[in-house]
């Protein structure tokens, strides 16, 4: 084997980082994004089964199988590092020197930029999709972290519905391990650092359905709101009320092509149909709220009919007020009805002038 003055130094950078951890305790993180991300989809997943959204529900429950798998990984590193207080041995400078050297070896060269030390993965493709290469940098003076190491994406190629999703496991250059958690924090803690990059790597060649931040059946495509079908661009509506992306067959259309979720929908009261905002009048007598076809004069049917009603009452009392009062004169061609005063009321006022 051939002596590598760079390796050394950096081993010996590597194994001070190490000492500076003796005597601190180690950081003991709950799993709250773990568990967050856990009870979010068990919320969906009811949201999808109340609605009977089949679709939707069978893969808010592989999504819930996934997340179950993360927070046990979780779980189980901080059972791992409770175990290990105390009883950890610092890795000296020779058995770091001998990790970085399998690392090379593995993966064609080691580098180191401040205090990041990073190897490159060969080119990933999974499932025909092209990932491209990553970088896996670990920050040796964040040891005392829970995950002191991120992946960086060389040459991206993110989910549509997620440009901070790079490769299905990867988030916000934030890797999801899984089960693999654990495996991977004891590596870091015993100073198996080659071992812990062929542990991230191996997970960069997988792909597990249900626990991906973007699944790889929708990479290409934007999730619908409503059955969570993944949609081509050009096949994709999107709701006027909030913005949701929405595929053919849940979208819900008015007359004008605005369109609209099932939650942002408006309905005319009269005969259904799914209408905007700008599509719909207001009946001033009942104010509720129709489509142009359910109005007749401003007004909807059941106003309008009652109005109808209305004046053919008003009329029919009329008649019959005209047949029972003797004061009212049918009038003839070109007259008018005259209601005629009664004459008492004029009696009344000349004695009173008389009073006077």
């Amino acid at each position: 084997m051939t002596w590598n003055p760079q390796l050394w130094r950096t081993a010996r950078r590597l194994e001070a980082a190490y000492q500076r951890l003796r005597g601190s305790p180690p950081t003991l993180d709950a799993p709250w994004y773990a568990w967050q991300k856990l009870t979010e989809t068990c919320r969906l997943a009811a949201h999808a089964d109340r609605r009977g959204w089949r679709y939707a529900g069978r893969r808010q429950r592989e999504q819930l199988t996934g997340n179950l798998d993360y927070l046990l990984g979780e779980l189980r590193t901080l059972r791992g590092t409770l175990e290990r207080r105390g009883r950890d041995k610092l890795p000296p400078a020779g058995e770091l020197y001998a990790e970085l050297v399998a690392a090379e070896d593995e993966f064609g060269g080691v580098a180191v930029q401040d205090f990041e030390l990073y190897v490159t993965t060969d080119p990933i493709r999974l499932e025909g999709i092209y990932l491209g290469p990553f970088e896996i940098r670990l920050n040796f003076a964040r040891l005392d972290e829970p995950e002191p190491y991120r992946v960086v994406a060389l040459e991206p190629h993110p989910a549509h519905a997620s440009l901070g999703t790079t490769h299905p496991h990867v988030h916000d250059e934030r890797i999801c391990l899984g089960e693999g958690k654990a495996a991977v924090t004891a590596a870091l803690v015993e100073g198996r650092l080659g071992d812990l990059f062929q542990l991230i790597n191996r997970v960069l060649h997988t792909y597990g359905e249900g626990s991906a931040y973007v699944e790889l059946d929708r990479w290409h495509g934007t999730p619908c709101r409503e059955c969570d079908v993944s949609v081509d661009e050009d096949e994709l509506y999107t709701c006027r009320g909030c913005d949701e992306p929405l595929c053919g067959e849940c979208v819900q259309t008015c007359d004008c092509g605005s369109a609209a979720c099932h939650d942002c929908a408006t309905h005319c009261t009269a005969c259904g149909q799914t209408t905007c905002g700008r599509c719909l009048a207001t009946c001033p007598d009942c104010e509720e709220e129709f489509c142009a076809s359910c109005l007749e004069g401003g007004l909807c049917h059941a106003c309008q009919e009652a109005e109808e009603e209305r004046a053919a009452e008003q009329e029919a009392d009329r008649e019959e007020l005209a047949e029972s009062d003797p004061a009212v004169h049918a009038p003839g061609v070109g007259q008018v009805v005259v209601l005629a005063r009664p004459r008492h009321h004029r009696n009344r006022r000349l004695r009173n002038l008389g009073r006077r």
